[in-house]
Order: structure tokens, then C-alpha cells, then sequence
């Protein structure tokens, strides 16, 4: 009876198991008096990647790098998967907790708040438009190149049962979108539903702002709306905190289940994600060349921004520095230049929300042995394009992009399967965070060029 307690039970009837554990625990307590001792975010994740990473191959080594068959009947070692996996999936729940009322609060919240400095309501619509056009163009390259390179197949064995894929036509996936009942949509997770319902009611909030009758009513939900805002976020920066925690458990259970293979997909993944970056700028530049506007010497004069973008990690640290450059030395208008490049550092990001989720979406994909087919794609695209503003201001967002875009497309269930691309996400944010700074800029000179609020004099000089 105490065997079948600690052995099926408690998970805990072998010493290298609680020898393990002690181990986690003790790398668990160092990462908190790091962050105790204020070490940046970016230091402690690159730890618990490079730890766990080293964790995983020592557990490897003791059970003497046993295959699928063989690791099953090693008892300890699958007491130690069981625990990592169950700390890797505690901070995966707290994440998809977060996912629907953070996306409608974010929704509702920017389109109530989007015109208040704003006069020109024709720069709404036409910046909207770069943004969430080249974020569009984002996911066609990251579907691209994942299915190109088969980016997950030979990760995780194919469940040949889930291969059959319905092909749906055009018209029933439009209909598919639509809300016909927001409560069944949140419990099924229907991502793309609640952005619709959130968008109007983010609109319909707007026109009752302005009618008297409901004047004083529209303030009380305004500041409903910016206090739950202010909760969801700092929930979201809490749980994100945690994520160094998950990382190390994640790292090592990724190489406990799939062996050495883990490290080659992690190596193709990091390798695509700088050939998307790249393909990216070049991107930008035929958007720019589309609105006659010489590529080379955006290139020029983008580079610092570009630079202390990559280096940074950080879009909104980068914000000074961008509008500085679209004003004074790429002749943007004050006010293109500060609303574009604000907006574009929480709505489209280029590379957290464009290439990133789409190439996540085509692993898992892959790993589960779904068919990827047209359909497949153009909802992969949709998904990107709409999840881009339901991040808007959140920590961790690309993340949260992630688990946005899984659910979307009906994977929600198997976002741990995103454990190793968490794990190496310090590596892959550099060259995400350039293709959002580099994004936002070219969203704003075409906005610019658009609306007649370009000096070509400045630009070109």
C-alpha cells in the first residue's frame, strides 16, 4: 500500500527522485536571489536556459541516454519527467489563464482610448493598415519558412489519427468567426470570435461616449475598463516573473522526453527566426520602394535604431530613439511619427506577433501530424493578424502571441509543446524585437507618404 502511495500517488518513492528535486529546489532558490539582488530579467532567463539545458543532458547521463521504450521503465527517471513536466505545465495553465480576458480588455481598452490626441481621423485607418498589413506579410514568411523546413516534424512521433484534416470551404470558415454565442467561444477558446465581439464593443462604446444620454454611464465603464486593464497586467507581469522558474523545468523536460533531437530543432528554429528577420527588412524595404521612397536611405538612417532594438530587446525602450530618427532625420510629421510608432510598439508586432506564432503554429502542427494545407495557412495568417492587437501593452508578448495563436487555431491544449521555443526565447528576441521596431518605422513612413505629412527633403538628404 506505501509503495503504490509514493510510487503511483505521490510520484516520490525513489532517492534519485527526491535527490533531483532538492537539486530543482536549490537552482529554483538561486534564481530568486537573483532577481532579489535586481539582476535584469534577461541574465536570469539566459540561466535557466543554459541550466536547464545542462540539467536535462546530466539526467540524460545518469540513466545512460536511454531511448523512448527504455526511459519508460527506468522508475526514477520517470518520477523526474513527471515533475518537470508538472512544473512546466503549472506555469503554462497560469499563462492560458490569462488569454481571454486579457485579449478583450486590451481590445476594448485601445479603441476607446485610440482618438483621444488623435484629431486626423483618417490616421487611425491608414496607419492600421501598414501595421497590420506587413504583420500579415509576418506570418505568410513564418508559415513559409517552417513548412518548408519541416520545422517540428521529426520532434514529437505523429498521432497518425489526427492527420485527417476537414478541408472547410471559404464561406464556412468566415462563418466560423463570427460570435453567434460569446460564452460558448470563450469556453471553447474561440480567439478569433472574442476579438470580434471585443472589437465591437469597443466601437459601440465609442458612439455612446458621444451621445448625452449616456454620457456619465460611459465614464463609470471607462474606468471599469482601465482598472481591470491595470489588474490584468499586473497579473500578467507576475506570472511572467515566474517564467525563469518554468524555463529550467521546461529546458530539461524537453530533453528528457525527446533526447538530443530537441537541440537540433532548436538550432533550426533559432536559424529560421534570423532568416525571417532578414527577409523581413527586406520587406520593409519594397514597402517603402511601393511608396517611392528610396529603401537605402531608410536603411541608413534605421540602423542605430535598429541596432539598439536588437540589443535592447525591448520595443517600448526603443520609443525615444524611433521617433527621434522618423522626425528629424527620416522627415515624418510630429504627430505620424509619435502615434504610429507608439501604436506599433504594442499592435502588430512584426516579429513577436507576425513570424514568431506562425512558426510556432506550423511546429506544433508538424510534432502532432496535422496536415497543413491552404486552409490551415490562411487561418494561421488570420489568427496573427488579429492577435497582434490583442497583446497590445502586454509583457511577455510574444508569449502570450503564442498561446493566442494556438488557441486560435484549436491547439490551446498543447501549448506545452512549446517548452523548448520558451527555452530559447532570450536568444530569438533579439531578432524579433528588430523586426518590430523596423516594422513600426516603415509602418509610419508609408502612413506619412499616405497622408501627405512626409518631408522628402529631410528623407533623402
Amino acid at each position: 500500500m506505501n509503495k503504490e502511495f509514493f510510487q503511483h500517488f505521490l510520484m516520490l518513492s525513489q532517492i534519485p527522485t527526491l535527490a533531483t528535486l532538492l537539486v530543482l529546489f536549490g537552482i529554483f532558490f538561486i534564481l530568486k536571489k537573483m532577481r532579489d539582488r535586481n539582476l535584469s530579467f534577461a541574465l536570469r532567463m539566459l540561466f535557466a536556459l543554459f541550466v536547464g539545458l545542462a540539467f536535462g543532458v546530466l539526467l540524460q547521463y545518469a540513466a545512460d541516454f536511454p531511448d523512448k521504450e527504455a526511459a519508460a521503465n527506468i522508475a526514477w527517471f520517470s518520477e523526474v519527467r513527471h515533475w518537470f513536466g508538472f512544473f512546466s505545465a503549472l506555469f503554462v495553465s497560469f499563462i492560458k489563464m490569462l488569454v481571454i480576458p486579457l485579449v478583450s480588455v486590451c481590445i476594448v481598452k485601445v479603441i476607446i482610448e485610440i482618438d483621444k490626441d488623435i484629431k486626423v481621423s483618417s490616421l487611425l485607418g491608414v496607419s492600421l493598415f501598414w501595421i497590420l498589413f506587413s504583420t500579415a506579410l509576418a506570418a505568410m514568411i513564418g508559415v513559409a519558412l517552417a513548412y518548408y523546413f519541416e520545422l517540428g516534424n521529426h520532434f514529437i512521433h505523429h498521432d497518425n489519427s489526427r492527420q485527417i484534416r476537414e478541408v472547410s470551404s471559404f464561406s464556412n470558415i468566415i462563418l466560423g468567426l463570427i460570435p453567434s454565442n460569446i460564452i460558448a467561444a470563450m469556453s471553447k477558446e474561440n480567439i478569433i470570435a472574442i476579438v470580434i465581439f471585443a472589437f465591437f464593443v469597443g466601437i459601440c462604446a465609442k458612439r455612446v461616449s458621444k451621445q448625452e444620454a449616456y454620457k456619465e454611464g460611459f465614464k463609470s465603464f471607462e474606468k471599469f475598463v482601465s482598472s481591470f486593464y491595470g489588474i490584468m497586467m499586473t497579473m500578467t507581469d507576475a506570472i511572467i516573473t515566474f517564467m525563469p522558474w518554468a524555463v529550467v523545468c521546461m529546458m530539461a523536460n524537453v530533453l528528457l522526453s525527446n533526447g538530443f533531437e530537441a537541440i537540433k530543432t532548436a538550432g533550426l528554429f533559432i536559424v529560421l527566426i534570423y532568416v525571417a528577420m532578414l527577409l523581413m527588412f527586406i520587406v520593409h524595404f519594397l514597402l517603402l520602394l511601393s511608396q517611392g521612397l528610396n529603401p537605402l536611405c531608410y536603411m541608413r538612417k534605421a540602423f542605430p535604431v535598429w541596432l539598439f532594438a536588437f540589443s535592447s530587446r525591448s520595443s517600448l525602450g526603443t520609443l525615444p530613439m524611433t521617433i527621434s530618427t522618423l522626425q528629424n532625420k527620416l522627415g515624418v510629421n510630429q504627430a505620424v511619427a509619435n502615434f504610429v510608432a507608439s501604436i506599433g510598439t504594442t499592435t502588430g508586432l512584426n516579429g513577436c506577433a507576425g513570424y514568431f506564432p506562425a512558426m510556432a503554429a506550423v511546429f506544433v502542427a508538424f510534432g502532432l501530424g496535422v496536415e497543413i494545407d491552404f486552409t490551415f495557412a490562411l487561418m494561421i495568417v488570420i489568427v496573427a493578424v488579429l492577435g497582434s492587437l490583442g497583446i497590445a501593452g502586454v509583457p511577455g508578448s510574444a508569449t502570450m502571441a503564442a498561446s493566442i495563436m494556438l488557441a486560435g487555431i484549436g491547439f490551446g491544449d498543447n501549448f506545452v509543446m512549446l517548452s523548448l521555443i520558451l527555452a530559447i526565447d532570450p536568444i530569438i528576441d533579439m531578432a524579433r524585437t528588430a523586426s518590430n521596431v523596423s516594422g513600426a518605422m516603415t509602418s509610419a513612413l508609408c502612413s506619412a507618404k499616405n497622408l501627405g505629412a512626409l518631408d522628402r527633403g529631410v528623407y533623402n538628404s
